[in-house]
């Protein structure tokens, strides 16, 4: 009986190796399933690196006095985007910080490379 269940599981593993794909979803729910019964291990193979930075949770405040027409128009946008005007704010002042530093790293590299 244990040999009949490890040879089951052996073809179960097989079977699962050969489909190894994650697949493409058609809802948040179904991607819910699907995870419930796999493990991203199963997928190792075929991930690849994103590149991208985790950085710690959020932990300052700021207050911007906006004029009354601009507030309106941020919460137009953000509205249209399906977000709200804070996080649209955010992201905005987020992007135009990350430009500013790359710039700002590219001009002290090219300030080293140039002779003295």
């Amino acid at each position: 009986m244990v040999a009949q269940e490890q040879g089951r599981q052996l073809v179960r593993t097989a079977a699962a190796a050969k489909k190894a794909r994650i697949p493409a979803f058609r809802s948040d729910r179904e991607e819910r399933d699907f995870w419930a019964r796999h493990s991203v291990e199963e997928f190792a193979k075929d991930l690849e690196d994103l590149g991208v930075e985790i950085r710690p949770p959020r932990t300052e405040q700021i207050a911007l006095r906006l004029h009354k027409e601009d507030l309106q128009v941020l919460r137009s946008l953000a509205a249209e985007r399906g977000v709200g005007h804070t996080t649209l704010a955010r992201t905005v002042l987020e992007g135009w910080l990350a430009q500013a530093r790359s710039r700002s790293t590219a001009a002290r590299r090219k300030k080293r490379r140039q002779p003295a």
